[in-house]
């Protein structure tokens, strides 16, 4: 028998998406979707404007309007993106939210 593909949480970060991206964009980010849904969600806010909102307030938003929380301290990884870990429900799916950096003149 072929290998079948396993049940994941792909509907549950789907049906986010529109409330996360509206919340980001009041901000002045974009949102991208990138990675494969499979084991978390992994999101991109890239800087749309000239001065968005530092990340920290865009992730506090966002934890005020769902049943999330942070995990651990946000670290900085390639390219000096800020990562935030967001768990959803008991610890079975994440979100991977990171900021790409902006540039203040």
């Amino acid at each position: 028998m072929p290998n079948k593909p396993k049940p994941n949480y792909a509907p549950v970060y789907c049906a986010m998406y529109p409330e996360l991206a509206t919340i980001v964009r009041s901000h002045g980010y974009a949102l991208a979707i990138h990675g494969s849904l499979a084991r978390d969600f992994d999101l991109i806010c890239i800087p749309w404007i000239e001065i968005p909102s530092e990340p920290i307030e865009v992730v506090t938003e966002i934890l005020s309007k769902f049943a999330l929380r942070s995990i651990g301290e946000p670290d900085i990884v390639v390219h000096g993106r800020e990562r935030y870990t967001l768990l959803i429900s008991h610890g079975t799916c994440f979100i991977d939210l990171s900021f790409m950096p902006r540039l203040i003149n």
